[in-house]
């Protein structure tokens, strides 16, 4: 299948976007790097000691193929690693991890060497045969994530995922435009109780962060698959989608927020990160209802025609001062409990507050529901039809 997009091209969009809108798909023929590295070995030494591993520069591929949200990956890292190992990244995007699954189902093998999976779809593409079995031996620099972040529900055993980036989806408040006290911010009501709005507000244009979203309101888990729980989600949905500005995929949210178009935007921690760093009066709350938790992972497709290069990829990246690097840029959680000493102080101090043991409490992953999902296809596309049951 065609892969798009200038042979040998590194298509990568700067800063940060884990959940932008699919507008950048038609950017990423983008050549940013253009002429760089050999790739393949060419006027490389047989071996490259480094990050922990001995690279045979022979089984490296010239250019690896790596389909992720847009903007989810550090520039000069990229570029670092071409320089280095003589590999250019060519990059994919997809909007959400459905259109990723329906894209990798649809294309059949090769099309990409590693991909940017969030925890569900994990476990989706592991049992449906999608995903190839990582070699630990090629990733030494595994031994530096956080064993919080080891042996988690989508993939127990630690054999097909590498967590990337971790975060929340809860609420991001612009505290200058709302008129009671951030003590009462914390809580689903501001969206879903019409007598508790605080103001012009957006849902997720995702359908299992929005539904998950007025489940955890009600005391429901975001997994549930309970008829009459889904029942009364979706009349939650339809009050909250008749006052709510729209549907917005996360950057959009976080624009709108920082613009003064929107009073709360339900959203990613990472997205509301950057909006605070342009209004200081934008925060970002955990609702005390709970809220979803979720990891991005690096996960190698069966078929890869670049595995080996793809483990060398994801042990440059797991690197603690690289992986420093990531968050700062991302402005996402790191996994990478190795990376933490090397984080600027106030990331280095909020990283620390996050203890695994305390993280999990009031969080919940979303999970994969089989055949159970249909239901919350179905409320969505309702939901989304200006529709009700």
């Amino acid at each position: 299948m065609p892969r798009g997009g200038g042979e040998g091209a590194v298509r990568i969009l700067s800063v940060v976007g884990r959940r932008s809108p699919l507008l950048w798909a038609a950017l990423s023929s983008l050549a940013l790097f253009p002429g760089c590295g050999g790739g393949g070995g060419g006027d490389l030494p047989p071996q490259i000691e480094g990050y922990g591993l001995t690279v045979e520069t022979a089984r490296l591929s010239s250019t690896l193929h790596l389909f992720n949200f847009p903007e989810y990956l550090d520039e000069d890292l990229a570029r670092e690693f071409q320089e280095l190992y003589g590999v250019q990244i060519v990059q994919d995007f997809f909007d959400t991890n459905e259109a990723m699954i329906a894209r990798l189902r649809a294309g059949g093998e090769g099309q990409f060497d590693l991909v940017v999976a969030s925890d569900y779809a994990v476990e989706i593409l592991r049992e449906g045969g999608f995903l190839q079995p990582l070699d630990l031996s090629l990733l030494p620099n595994r031994a530096n994530l956080h064993p919080g972040f080891v042996g988690l529900p989508y993939d127990p055993e630690g054999l097909y995922a590498v967590p990337y980036q971790w975060g929340t989806t809860g609420l991001g408040i612009r505290g200058d435009k709302v008129s009671i006290g951030p003590n009462t911010w914390a809580d689903w009501r501001v969206i879903f109780d019409p007598a508790r709005q605080l103001g012009r507000f957006a849902l997720l244009d995702d359908p299992r962060e929005t539904i998950g979203a007025a489940l955890l309101y009600l005391g429901y888990s975001v997994n549930t698959t309970d008829d009459a729980e889904l029942t009364e989600a979706e009349a939650v949905l339809v009050s909250a989608r008749d006052r709510a500005v729209a549907f917005t995929p996360a950057s959009t949210g976080r624009d709108l927020l920082v613009a003064g178009e929107l009073d709360v935007s339900h959203n990613h921690s990472g997205e509301i990160a950057w909006g605070t760093d342009e209004i200081p009066a934008i925060a970002y709350v955990v609702p005390r209802q709970g809220a979803v938790i979720w990891t991005d992972n690096l996960v190698i497709p069966a078929g890869s025609p670049a595995a080996y290069t793809a483990h060398v990829l994801i042990n440059f990246l797991l690197d603690a001062q690289n992986g420093a690097r990531l968050t700062e840029t991302l402005r996402y959680a790191s996994p990478n409990l190795a990376s933490w000493s090397f984080l600027n102080e106030t990331l280095r101090a909020e990283h620390e507050r996050l203890a695994v043991s305390d993280m999990l409490s009031g969080l919940e992953f979303i999970r994969d529901l089989g055949p159970e999902r249909r239901k919350y296809d179905e409320l969505w596309t309702r939901l989304k039809a200006g529709a009700a049951r």
